[in-house]
């Protein structure tokens, strides 16, 4: 979703949104071995609950980085979630494979990831269908009065069929209707 926001939102290339996306996996690896160095000074539940914290603040910069123009909000939005998640990820597959005996710790492991992308995908499918219904509701409310039927309900379909409208729709019209589909809340 960021790449996304960064490329179709902010109009960066694929190459500058992929570079401005490389510190979120390294914050992860950061957080996750400094887990265990955590972990020996506190304990394990106020460590995912203060893990949750983090990423739920970094949840909301995120949020907030929507409003602000500029790739440098979003990524510390995203470092921040990830040196919160990295612990969580990092002591919840430890608990469940710590868990089980020793002959069924690889059956807990996958029972671990396979419940880890099942979530992932079922929150991705979750909230990307109300950005979605934002995003669509709010584009019908903002789109400027003269772009063609065909356009907006292309452009109200995703984003990315909204830059190629505006594309086809040539200036002002086009202009328009990208700057009224980057301002939707669900883009």
């Amino acid at each position: 979703m960021v790449a996304r926001h960064l490329q179709l939102v902010l109009g960066l290339s694929p190459l500058q949104a992929g570079l401005w996306t490389i510190p979120w996996p390294l914050a992860f690896v950061v957080g996750s071995l400094l887990t265990p160095k955590i972990v020996r000074r506190a304990r394990t539940t106020p460590t995912i609950v203060g893990g949750l914290a983090v990423a739920a603040a970094g949840f909301g910069l995120l949020v907030w980085a929507i409003e602000v123009s500029g790739p440098s909000v979003s990524v510390l939005a995203t470092v921040v979630m990830s040196l919160g998640l990295a612990p969580v990820f990092t002591l919840a597959t430890d608990l469940v494979v710590g868990a089980a005996p020793p002959e069924r710790a690889g059956v807990a492991s996958a029972i671990s990831e396979t419940s880890s992308e099942f979530g992932g995908a079922l929150g991705i499918a979750i909230f990307g269908s109300i950005g979605t219904a934002v995003y669509r509701s709010e584009l019908g409310e903002v789109a400027p009065i003269g772009i063609p039927t065909q356009a907006l309900e292309a452009a109200r379909n995703t984003l990315g069929a909204a830059v190629e409208a505006a594309r086809q729709l040539g200036e002002p019209l086009g202009a328009l209707l990208l700057q009224a589909s980057r301002c939707s809340r669900g883009s």
